[in-house]
């Protein structure tokens, strides 16, 4: 039995099966076919002025002494170089980094920077939540929760997340997949072997269908007999978990996970196999959005170093997502964003070479993708200071003084709703942002 046939057949039952809610369209039968939203969390806190919000400040800034530009997009000139980044210069390493130049020389055309974003925070769980969600208070869904809700809650794996920030509010599931074997398992429970599905089964089919019945009987009436609202969606969320499994087995797992050599490189590899079962999800036409995540930004010490380093990985593995969307047949349907807990500086803690830098609530946030007017710099941060440029409402043009607006999270979230196109939606109405729309994003 399909989910369609389920509901309906629950109807004529009179079952209250109950879901997250926003309600979910029992009768979408047909994959999702996009636009899809990967979040790319840099968890910890990054160094814009190491990557596109350059500063030539030697107080801020102790490893490079010139800017540079390619198209509109000033750039920090850091090099890759692996012994400064404490890595082995014999493991061939260098393959699977990305400096500024080599970045914005392949996606330049396509990438939006948005600078001089102002978090109110220096905490790490509420930076983390309002730059995806848009509200530094608790109580809203990340970004990719309200996409999912708004665009298709029927999606059996809507918004998945490997890392970051994902909570739902209970608009729809949360899927916290980070391994292919796992999502084998769940999308084919009846194969011995999930990687084999011609192989032996636990079940004979028909055992497996009744097995598949006697639960949903059970389910239902523990059910008939439960009062309590809570247990009552619970009983009903596991009931339509069940009947998604026919949804799940079209899943496209990738037949060949990342392997990077050495153990350096390990965060790097998890967030790519990541962001390959995020566009395998995409492509099945089982998700909507989908976080992804890699650490270690949290430089209070030896910052040069690990900063540039991390940079490195994550610049590498943004170049990467936007090949496998490609690859995977894509091109032009999936919106790409990046951003960090907050940014780091202005000034270093410290004289040596393994001082570091502590938090600072100004950061910048990157997007890419359909939609997306790429080639583009919005705001900027003080030469003296690296507090926030405001810029004109209108224009997006950076004013003097306190004239124009100063940028900040629920600016970006209020853009991004638009372009993701659900202004209006329930999920969206129930989720109110405060400020003015801007038009970042073209």
């Amino acid at each position: 039995m399909d989910r369609r046939s389920f509901l309906k057949a629950a109807a004529i039952a009179g079952l209250a099966v109950t879901a997250p809610v926003i309600s979910r369209d029992a009768g979408a039968a047909n994959p999702y076919a996009g636009p899809y939203y990967l979040m790319v969390n840099a968890g910890g806190g990054w160094d814009p002025n190491f990557m596109f919000n350059p500063t030539l400040n030697k107080n801020h800034n102790r490893l490079y002494t010139e800017i540079k530009k390619i198209g509109n997009i000033s750039y920090a000139p850091i090099p890759l170089d692996l012994p400064a980044m404490g890595l082995d210069t014999t493991t061939g390493y260098d393959q699977y980094l990305m400096d500024n130049e080599a970045f914005l020389t392949k996606h330049g055309a396509e990438l939006c920077v948005l600078n001089g974003v102002d978090t109110s925070t220096n905490n790490h769980d509420a930076g983390n939540r309002t730059m995806w969600c848009g509200r530094l208070s608790e109580g809203y869904p990340a970004l990719g929760a309200l996409i999912a809700a708004a665009r298709d809650p029927a999606r059996p794996m809507a918004f998945i997340s490997s890392g970051g920030y994902d909570s739902t509010q209970n608009l729809v599931p949360l899927t916290r997949v980070s391994s292919v074997g796992t999502l084998k398992k769940v999308a084919y429970p009846n194969a011995i072997d999930p990687n084999n599905l011609a192989g032996d089964k636990y079940h004979t089919t028909e055992t497996f269908n009744r097995i598949a019945k006697a639960q949903r009987d059970r389910i239902a009436a523990l059910q008939g007999g439960q009062r309590l609202p809570t247990i009552q969606r619970s009983m009903g969320g596991l009931m339509l978990a069940r009947e998604a499994e026919n949804e799940l087995a079209s899943l496209q797992v990738p037949a060949t996970l990342v392997d990077l050599p050495g153990n350096a490189l390990s965060d790097l590899e998890r967030m790519l196999q990541q962001a390959q079962l995020a566009i395998a999800a995409f492509k099945s036409g089982l998700a909507v959005a989908a976080n992804v995540s890699i650490g270690g930004f949290d430089t209070h010490g030896t910052h040069d170093q690990n900063q540039r380093r991390q940079l490195a990985k994550l610049l590498f593995g943004l170049s990467f997502i936007k090949g496998e969307i490609v690859g995977a047949g894509l091109g032009g349907k999936v919106v790409v964003l990046s951003a960090s807990d907050f940014g780091r500086g202005p000034h270093y803690n410290g004289t040596n070479t393994t001082s570091g830098k502590d938090h600072w609530p100004i950061t910048s946030f990157l997007a890419m993708g359909p939609g997306i007017a790429g080639n583009r710099v919005v705001g900027g941060t003080l030469e003296d200071s690296q507090k926030p440029k405001n810029i004109d409402p209108k224009t997006l043009a950076v004013v003097d003084g306190d004239a124009g607006v100063r940028l900040r999270p629920e600016h970006i979230h209020r853009a991004l709703r638009v372009k993701a196109q659900v202004v209006g939606s329930e999920a969206e109405k129930a989720f109110p942002l405060p400020g003015e729309d801007l038009p970042l994003f073209g």
